[in-house]
């Protein structure tokens, strides 16, 4: 017979290994993919693979195991390009060429698509947001990050707190976007 107290801490254990899997599921910053998520991908689901000391060190997924582009993670990655820190310069030009190859033909279907609609900068993913005028990846990753941080945008004029974009750019999206 097995004591109480091992098949107690064996049930507690299997709790948290569960509740780290499905909690964890959710954990990466806006593209929704896990630490876990990341590392079981193959290496054909990265912009760049580099070998540092015998280590590999994978750049900017954007594929999923399936080998299918994450548009929403497409987007991340080249709105987070800059944190990158890179073995070789030359590799940084290759993995940025190979994203913006992606995000062109993507943001092209959308462009083609149009806006439908207004754009709830409270809600919206990284794929609706990057369809406003003069709002690319950089920009709609600091919405996100912005939103994130603090409360939801009370107001629309709120946007103008996210570095980059000022009276320009707010005029250029004002009206295809929303709070609520």
């Amino acid at each position: 017979m097995i004591p109480v107290y091992r098949t107690s801490t064996f049930c507690a254990f299997l709790f948290c290994l569960l509740a780290f899997f499905i909690c964890g599921a959710n954990s990466g910053i806006c593209q929704g993919w896990s630490e876990n998520e990341i590392w079981l991908l193959p290496d054909s689901s990265f912009a760049v693979v580099e070998v540092k000391d015998g280590q590999k060190i994978r750049h900017c997924p954007h594929h999923d195991a399936n080998g299918r582009l994450d548009a929403e993670q497409l987007i991340y990655v080249l709105g987070t390009f800059d944190n990158e820190v890179w073995v070789d310069q030359q590799n940084r030009k290759i993995a940025e060429k190979h994203l913006t190859n992606h995000y062109d033909k993507f943001i092209a279907k959308v462009m083609k698509k149009g806006l439908r609609g207004s754009v709830n900068i409270n809600r919206d993913k990284l794929t609706e947001l990057v369809a406003l005028p003069r709002i690319g990846p950089v920009l709609a990753v600091k919405i996100i990050e912005y939103r994130n941080s603090t409360s939801s945008f009370e107001t629309i004029e709120q946007v103008k707190k996210i570095e980059g974009i000022g009276a320009a750019t707010f005029n250029a999206i004002r009206y295809y976007i929303s709070v609520k």
